[in-house]
Parts: C-alpha cells; sequence; structure tokens
C-alpha cells in the first residue's frame, strides 16, 4: 500500500467514524478549530474523489454551525 493510498484509506475510515454515536470532538476544540479541520479535511476529500465522505463532512458542518 502506498503512502497516498494510506492516508486516504485513514482519512475515510476516520471520516466515516463521524456517522457513529461513538465519534466526538476534542474537549479542548472550539468552534473556529473544528471549521478549519472540517474545511481541510473537505478540501483533501474533494481533491481525492471521496465524495461519500465529503457529504459526511458536509452534514457535520452544518450541526455544528446551527
Amino acid at each position: 500500500m502506498t503512502q497516498a493510498n494510506f492516508i486516504d484509506k485513514l482519512l475515510m475510515v476516520s471520516i466515516n467514524h463521524m456517522t457513529t454515536d461513538e465519534w466526538e470532538w476534542p474537549p479542548n476544540w472550539d468552534l473556529t478549530k473544528k471549521q478549519r479541520f472540517l474545511n481541510q479535511c473537505l478540501v483533501y476529500a474533494e481533491q481525492n474523489e471521496l465524495y461519500e465522505q465529503c457529504a459526511i463532512i458536509r452534514d457535520v458542518e452544518k450541526e455544528i454551525n446551527k
């Protein structure tokens, strides 16, 4: 497995975990840090055509911006 494939797989698994009840933000992250993290994940996911993960990220963004 190449490094790029490993990173893609790691990101996919991590983002997919956001859809579970077990996932939570690090306790010291404020809204700005959460938004920055999600934005960076979204950029990477879009560049690598991880469209299912893009949808999950957008759903999480909607939740934190309520």
